[in-house]
């Protein structure tokens, strides 16, 4: 494969500052420690772990029983037949705000991570919460946000800006139940990134000279990486990624980077 980088970074500047925020190549970060934050609240899991211990029943178990029997009391729903588990049918059913579907997948990701039920709960189980937590930041800064990830196996969350670190974006972080790490000055939002990446996306579904392709928005870094197969592989590769005039970017703190690829990466262009 060839890369072709067609823009270069341009690094972004933010401002300094004291107390918890650092400085570093412009940007500017703020981590909101994990020890300190708000404990998730779950009287009955952690009954339903009491009863699991004083029984020897595993937690899964009466998990599931215990949301069988709520979904039984509040739904018509037959419950007494092998192998039917109303409770993962019924989005009303929730354990400690927890969706009893969710708690059924933190079984599945226990099982496949090969750690317990307990610990899954304790590292996955805030994620609806915090998805709402998410949300908002999402729809208060459409036009800062520049991306939002975890990190840490689930256990932080990583949430960048275009500019500033906003004074109410703060605010919401610190009700989370984990480790955050803002950072401000990335010089591009998350909006932008994926409007170049559509008019990539489109650019290159118009040209004939391409058999396959996929682009991606890496909010991480500004960069739309994009992999195309031509329909036949060019000597010049360099001249190749030029002739598809790809729009470039307003925003100089994003980048495009093209790949060539002899193999297929995605469903043919028509």
């Amino acid at each position: 494969m060839a890369v072709i980088a067609l823009l270069v970074m341009v690094c972004a500047c933010g401002r300094s500052g004291a107390g918890p925020v650092s400085t570093v190549g412009g940007t500017e970060t703020i981590v909101l420690p994990r020890a300190g934050r708000p404990a998730a609240h779950r009287p009955t899991l952690e009954r339903l772990k009491r009863e699991a211990a004083e029984s020897g029943r595993p937690l899964e178990e009466v998990v599931r029983r215990y949301a069988a029997r709520m979904a039984a009391t509040s739904s018509p729903r037959p419950t007494d037949f092998e192998g039917y588990d109303p409770a993962a049918t019924e989005p009303e059913v929730t354990i400690d705000g927890i969706p009893y579907a969710e708690l059924v997948d933190l079984g599945a990701i226990a099982r496949s991570e090969g750690i317990s039920y307990e610990e899954a709960i304790d590292r996955f189980g805030s994620q609806s919460s915090n998805q709402r937590v998410i949300d908002k930041l999402n729809a208060q800064f459409p036009d800062e946000i520049s991306g939002v990830r975890y990190v840490d196996d689930q256990r932080g969350l990583r949430v960048g800006f275009k500019g500033r670190i906003p004074a109410r974006a703060i605010e919401l972080a610190r009700t989370l139940p984990l480790e955050v790490t803002l950072i401000g000055g990335k010089g591009f939002s998350a909006a932008e990134l994926r409007r170049v990446r559509d008019a990539v996306v489109s650019r290159l579904g118009s040209r004939p000279e391409v058999a396959t392709m996929t682009a991606y928005a890496d909010e991480e870094t500004g960069r739309v990486k994009v992999v195309v197969q031509p329909k036949v592989m060019p000597d010049d590769v360099e001249e190749f990624t030029r002739g598809l005039r790809l729009p470039r970017p307003d925003n100089p703190y994003i980048t495009v980077e093209v790949t060539v690829s002899a193999e297929s990466v995605a469903p043919r262009m028509q």
